[in-house]
């Protein structure tokens, strides 16, 4: 007769895991998907308060999202401490990793002024930072912050481990939120396909069509350059045969797009100025409103707009107000949403 051995203890997730994993994934392609990313983290990796930030070049660090880190302590970073910030360091390796804030002071890497940040500001112990690329020229950090007691070594193996994993959803997020970004703008329109490329404020490439390039060569008869591109004041530049190219604010307040220019290269479409006129027409705009919303499209202020038409800046102010509340709407914001909404 053979023995039986009972099992008395089982390996078990963490509590709310499969609810948070599930989360997570529904969110790929959401502006909520990072702040679900670090809940769940959070769950195997405990800590006290979170922050989200995009790292780019030539630019101060973005703060994105973050759920406790002290107001005094976000003013002062955003002055002048994001200079000594040590993940800055991290737009030279552009590889998916996890870095240690207790162990950069083990290693001498932070500089005086960051660590009197440290403790005086942001009144930290550690930190464990997760960095996602976004290209090649800017990362998001997924930042895990404790204000008592250091990240162990079995955590920070742990969060290395968990970086494979969250890497392929954070690159699966980047696709869908674009492929959503151009179905919002213009794939309702029915004019097929469009191509596309989505810049950063320092003309870094975030995302171009695989066939932008063909696209371009037949309407220009060259790939502009993305720095010549993003120089440009017009909110539309008429190619050959019927090619348009459309620069579009990105309205997303997502992480990866939010801040973004979105420019679509696309053919035989209904151009900006007749678009403003139906809009216009639709809601009773004036002809001088109308004149003022082109303008305001191509990113002139309003003592440029006052200066094209040959009024005071009073008064443009006046007829901006009056489009508001003809829209129901408060911000230029919403003005551009719902123009880049509106369908024939």
């Amino acid at each position: 007769m053979h023995n039986t051995h009972m099992i008395t203890e089982t390996a078990s997730l963490p509590p709310h895991f499969s609810r948070l994993m599930a989360q997570s994934l529904s969110n790929i392609g959401r502006s909520t998907f990072y702040e679900s990313v670090v809940e769940l983290v959070r769950q195997m990796i405990p800590c006290d308060f979170w922050i989200i930030a995009r790292y780019e070049t030539c630019t101060s660090p973005c703060i994105v999202s973050e759920n406790g880190m002290r107001p005094n302590a976000k003013t002062i970073y955003a002055d002048t401490l994001w200079q000594h910030d040590p993940l800055l360091e991290g737009l030279a390796n552009p590889d998916p990793r996890v870095v240690s804030l207790s162990r950069l002071r083990l290693d001498g890497a932070l500089d005086n002024a960051y660590a009197r940040y440290i403790d005086t500001n942001l009144q930290i112990e550690d930190e464990l930072a997760l960095l996602l690329p976004i290209n090649e020229n800017s990362f998001l950090a997924l930042c895990l912050d404790r204000q008592t007691n250091h990240f162990s070594e079995a955590e920070i193996l742990l969060a290395c481990q968990l970086q494979e994993m969250l890497f392929q959803m954070h690159q699966q997020h980047i696709l869908r939120s674009v492929d959503h970004q151009v179905s919002l703008f213009l794939h309702r329109n029915g004019l097929g396909r469009p191509e596309v490329m989505i810049l950063r404020n320092d003309s870094t490439v975030l995302y171009k069509s695989d066939t932008w390039s063909h696209a371009a060569e037949q309407a220009f008869s060259y790939d502009p350059k993305p720095e010549s591109i993003s120089a440009g004041s017009l909110a539309e530049i008429s190619g050959r045969d019927g090619w348009l190219l459309t620069q579009l604010q990105c309205v997303s307040d997502d992480a990866i797009l939010g801040g973004a220019h979105v420019f679509l290269l696309h053919k035989n479409g209904v151009s900006m100025a007749e678009r403003i006129e139906e809009f216009g027409r639709l809601h009773q705009l004036t002809k001088r409103q109308q004149e003022i919303v082109q303008l305001s499209l191509r990113g002139h202020h309003n003592a440029s707009i006052a200066s094209q038409l040959g009024l005071s800046i009073g008064s443009v102010k006046n007829h901006k107000l009056r489009i508001y509340s003809k829209l129901d709407i408060t911000s230029e914001r919403e003005l551009v949403s719902a123009i880049l909404h509106h369908h024939s």
